[in-house]
C-alpha cells in the first residue's frame, strides 16, 4: 500500500495544478469595462465618462449613454444603433463610419466631432427632429432616379435648408462678441461653421451654437457649410456687424 500511495500523491498534486491553471484561463472573457461601464450591446451607463477611450468598432447598440461624456472618444465604425445619447457631451470625438441608425442625440452638445461616413437613418438630432439623410435607398427611388434623371440630390450632396443668425452681442470693453446661430440641413452628415471664411467649429447636421465674432465696427460673414460623403455642399452665409 505504501508504494501505491507514494505514486498517487504526485499525480494528485499535478491534477490539482492543472485544474487551477484551467480555471485561470478564460477568466478575462467578459466585456471590456471603462470607468465601470461594460462595453457591450444594451449596456446601461448613464452619465459615464468615456473621455479618450478607444472604442473603435465596438457594439454599443441599444446602449444607454444618456448624459455621457465623450471627449476625444474614438467610436469610429462603432455600432450605436438605437443607442440613447440624450444630453451627451460629444467633443473632438471620432464617429466616422459609425452606425447611428435609430440613435437619439436630442439635447446632446456636439462640437469638433468627425461624422464622416456615419449612418444617419431614423436618427434623432440634437433639436429633436429626425435625420434620414443616409438611409439605404429603396429600389423604387433608384428606379425613379435612373428613369427620369431629375433627382440630383444624391449627386449634388448636402444642402442647407435653414440658417438663422442672431444679433452680435459685443462686450463693453471691446474684443470678440458672441452671435447665436442655428441650422438644419438635408443629406448632410455634419456641418462646418465659419467666420469670414475660416472654420471655427464643426457640428452635427442640425443644431445651434454660439460663435465668436470680432467687435471692430466692421461687417463679418458667418457661414454654415453642409458636409457629406459626396463632399461639401453650398454654404449659406449671413452678415453681422458690430457697427
Amino acid at each position: 500500500m505504501r508504494p501505491t500511495l507514494r505514486l498517487f500523491l504526485p499525480f494528485a498534486a499535478l491534477a490539482v495544478a492543472l485544474v487551477a491553471l484551467a480555471s485561470g484561463c478564460g477568466g478575462s472573457d467578459g466585456p471590456e469595462t471603462v470607468n465601470g461601464c461594460e462595453i457591450q450591446a444594451e449596456t446601461s451607463c448613464p452619465v459615464v465618462d468615456l473621455s479618450d477611450a478607444d472604442l473603435e468598432g465596438t457594439d454599443l447598440s441599444g446602449a444607454d449613454l444618456s448624459g455621457a461624456t465623450l471627449d476625444g472618444t474614438n467610436l469610429s465604425e462603432a455600432n450605436l444603433s438605437e443607442a440613447n445619447l440624450t444630453d451627451a457631451q460629444i467633443s473632438n470625438a471620432d464617429l466616422s463610419d459609425a452606425d447611428l441608425t435609430g440613435a437619439t442625440l436630442e439635447g446632446a452638445a456636439i462640437s469638433g466631432t468627425n461624422l464622416d461616413g456615419a449612418t444617419l437613418c431614423g436618427t434623432i438630432r440634437t433639436d429633436g427632429t429626425t435625420d434620414d439623410s443616409s438611409c439605404p435607398a429603396s429600389s423604387d427611388t433608384t428606379d425613379t432616379t435612373e428613369t427620369t434623371g431629375t433627382d440630383t440630390t444624391g449627386a449634388q450632396g448636402a444642402e442647407v435648408t435653414s440658417f438663422t443668425v442672431g444679433d452680435l452681442d459685443c462686450p463693453s470693453g471691446g474684443g470678440d462678441g458672441s452671435v447665436g446661430v442655428s441650422w438644419a440641413t438635408e443629406a448632410a452628415t455634419a456641418v462646418r461653421l465659419e467666420v469670414d471664411g475660416a472654420e471655427v467649429q464643426s457640428a452635427g447636421p442640425s443644431g445651434s451654437a454660439d460663435l465668436a465674432v470680432p467687435c471692430d465696427g466692421a461687417e463679418h460673414e458667418v457661414s454654415v457649410v453642409p458636409l457629406s460623403d459626396a463632399g461639401a455642399g453650398e454654404a449659406d452665409t449671413k452678415t453681422v456687424s458690430s457697427g
